[in-house]
Order: C-alpha cells, then sequence, then structure tokens
C-alpha cells in the first residue's frame, strides 16, 4: 500500500498524516479551533500527526495547545512565509504569502516519505499529489471558481465534506459517491459535557441567579455576514426580561452590535465578550437559560456550514433556539431544538419568550443524546476508515 496503515507482524503499523493549512495560528477564527481538534484527535487514534502551517504574527500570545485546550500528542511545523496580511490587504499581497508558503512547502515535504498522508482544507495543495502524495480534501464550502475547484478536487485521494448539500455538489459534478463521505464539525465533550451547574456557572461569571439568559458563543460574523446577532437585538425589545450574553466577538463587530443595541434601547440587557478559551465558552453555555444561533438565510449558511457551536451547544445540555436552515436539519429537528424561520425577529422573540416561561429540558436531553455520536473521536473513526476504505 501507499501508506503505513496495515498489519506488519500481527500489529497495526503506524498511519503518518500531515494537516496542511495555510492559516493563521492559533487564530481567533472558529476554523482553528475545529484545526487543532482534528490534528489531536488524529493523533489520539493512533496516527503520527503534524500540523503544517506559516509562520505568521498573532495577537494571541500563547501556544496552539494553550489556545485550543488540546494536548501536545502532534507535531506542529511553522514554514516561513512572506507575513505581510492585514486587513487592508489586497489580492496581490495574498498572492505572495500564498505563494511563499507553497514553496516553503514543497521545499519541507522534498525529502519527506511519500507514505505519509496528506489531509488539508485547501484544494490549492492537491497538486501536491505530483511529488507521490496521497492527499485527502476536506470541504468546507463551494467556491465560486467552481470549474477550478472541481478540476483540482478530481485529483485528491478521498473528499470529506461537512454537509449533505457540499455533497449533493460534488455528486452532481461525476464524483464518485465512495470517494465522498459526509462528516460534519466535532466536539470535545470532555470540555463542554461539564458537571458545572447552572448556579455555578453564574457565580463564576458574575451573572445574577434569577434573571433569564440567552447565550451566543462564537464569531459575530463569517467572511463579513451577520451570524444572527442583529436579529438577537431585533428580538429583545419584543422578549422583556430577557439578558443576552454574546461571547467571541471580534473588537469591530462589538462595537457595530453595540450601536444596534443602543438604537433599540436594549444595551443595558446585552453583555458583549470577546475571544475567550474552550473552557470559559463552556462556562458561558452552562451560565444559559437558552443557546442561540439563529443564522440568516444566505448560501453560506443555507448549504456550507457545519456549526462547531451547534455540538457545543448539544453537549452543554441546554435548550437551543436555531434558525431552521437545510444545513441545521441535518443534526437538528423538532425533537432535540426549537427552531425559528431565519431572519424572523418575532418568531425568535415568541420563541425566547415561550422558553422563559415553560422551562422544558426534554429538547435538551435529546439533543445531549444524540450529540455523542458527533463527539471528534467518533467524527475521526470515520474520516480514517474512508482514507483507508473508501
Amino acid at each position: 500500500m501507499t501508506f503505513e496503515y496495515y498489519q506488519k507482524g500481527g500489529t497495526l503499523a503506524e498511519m503518518k498524516l500531515m494537516y496542511i493549512a495555510n492559516v493563521r495560528m492559533p487564530t481567533e477564527k472558529a476554523h482553528g479551533v475545529a484545526i487543532a481538534k482534528s490534528c489531536e484527535a488524529f493523533a489520539e487514534a493512533g496516527v503520527a500527526t503534524r500540523l503544517i502551517v506559516p509562520w505568521r504574527r498573532t495577537p494571541i500570545k500563547k501556544t496552539v495547545f494553550e489556545a485550543y485546550g488540546v494536548k501536545p500528542v502532534f507535531r506542529i511545523s511553522f514554514l516561513p512565509t512572506l507575513d505581510l496580511l492585514s486587513e487592508k490587504s489586497g489580492p496581490i499581497i495574498f498572492w505572495l504569502q500564498a505563494l511563499t508558503f507553497q514553496m516553503s512547502l514543497v521545499l519541507f515535504l522534498f525529502f519527506r516519505s511519500r507514505k505519509t498522508i496528506l489531509y488539508t482544507r485547501e484544494a490549492g495543495f492537491v497538486p501536491l499529489r505530483i511529488m507521490g502524495y496521497r492527499v485527502v480534501l476536506e470541504c468546507h464550502l463551494i467556491p465560486r471558481n467552481r470549474k477550478t475547484f472541481f478540476a483540482l478536487a478530481r485529483r485528491a485521494h478521498r473528499i470529506i465534506v461537512i454537509s449533505e448539500a457540499i455533497k449533493r455538489a460534488f455528486l452532481e459534478e461525476g464524483f464518485s459517491e465512495k470517494n465522498v463521505l459526509v462528516a460534519p464539525s466535532g466536539v470535545d465533550l470532555a470540555v463542554f459535557d461539564t458537571d458545572v451547574s447552572k448556579a455555578q456557572a453564574r457565580q463564576e461569571l458574575g451573572f445574577p441567579a434569577d434573571v433569564f439568559v440567552a447565550v451566543y458563543t462564537g464569531n459575530f460574523t463569517t467572511m463579513g455576514a451577520d451570524k444572527g446577532i442583529s436579529d438577537i437585538i431585533k428580538a429583545l425589545p419584543k422578549a422583556p426580561g430577557v439578558l443576552f450574553v454574546a461571547v467571541g466577538g471580534a473588537q469591530k463587530d462589538r462595537g457595530r452590535y453595540t450601536q444596534e443595541a443602543q438604537d433599540l434601547n436594549v444595551l443595558d440587557r446585552v453583555v458583549f465578550r470577546g475571544t475567550t478559551t474552550q473552557r470559559m465558552l463552556a462556562l458561558y453555555q452552562k451560565a444559559a437559560d437558552v443557546l442561540l444561533m439563529p443564522f440568516p438565510d444566505i448560501p453560506h449558511y443555507r448549504d456550507h456550514m457545519s456549526p462547531v457551536k451547534m455540538f457545543e451547544y448539544m453537549a452543554a445540555k441546554r435548550p437551543i433556539i436555531a434558525s431552521d436552515l437545510p444545513t441545521i436539519r441535518e443534526v437538528l429537528d423538532e425533537n432535540t431544538a426549537v427552531l425559528v424561520p431565519p431572519g424572523d425577529e418575532h418568531a425568535l422573540a415568541q420563541a425566547l419568550r415561550k422558553a422563559a416561561e415553560v422551562r422544558e429540558e426534554t429538547r435538551a436531553e435529546a439533543a445531549y443524546q444524540k450529540v455523542q455520536q458527533y463527539a471528534w473521536g467518533e467524527r475521526t473513526a470515520r474520516v480514517l476508515n474512508h482514507i483507508r476504505h473508501g
């Protein structure tokens, strides 16, 4: 076989995998958590794992292991790159950064064993197969340049996608179904399935014990698009008595939504917090009476997402109010969450009022039971089986 996963002397030989990502690590964005957790899960499954990323400046003054609360069971290689990227960078700067990272990567891989699997979220790395490697592509969205993307993806050894909608897009392009695996995002149950009570969490966070608290965790925007924070703020005037807590937003986003809350005279019932640790996110979720993810109905949220927060919420054993979107329905339904029409702040306000009046836990318990199959270890086992057998 061309990769090291075979019976040898009666024991299972070691598989080697390099996870290649042209991203800043650590990063405050959700993909950083997923990449780190994936590498940890691969390593804990017995795969010799190395994360390969560009060396770039980051405002986060922690190691990857500290920032994401993962065990140091995999190696990390930071490769030289032209580090000029900023929020105002133009396409030339992005192109130069990507090119210099590609050059460093080719040099890094040149003398390594071709039996190592290359795993990546970026189709641009699939051509590394010409060096003799097998490349596995994990797809999180279909880019605008579909023709080039699918031409590159056809050369991948295996395809992993995070939603049924993305899988359908591959099948419509003629990909074999056996080569495409749907594997939604995962959750670290050791972090988010904790024994901390609501009262304990609120005491540690300084929240009042007798207020109905609705919590949102994670980035406030994705690629500049709102993730439902605006609809929550608009719903608050119609849901009196609800304290809204949002945790994980960048400074510029917190400023934007603070202004929106002020314009609607609900700023006294809104708390915005910035990026924090996985443990603290879990604590905020445990402090909640209800957890929110009212994503707007745009193509990315409708077809291309598998939100990490959804699985964290399910593990927290708290009621969930979410948008009724196809990607959400791949995991949640009326038995596990309250689903509301996306973009409808009136329906969202009604769901909040009802949740405050009737404290039912049946859906939360059903969601908790279901999330067990989405633990990172379970996801990784399916991915590795797909890599080996297709």
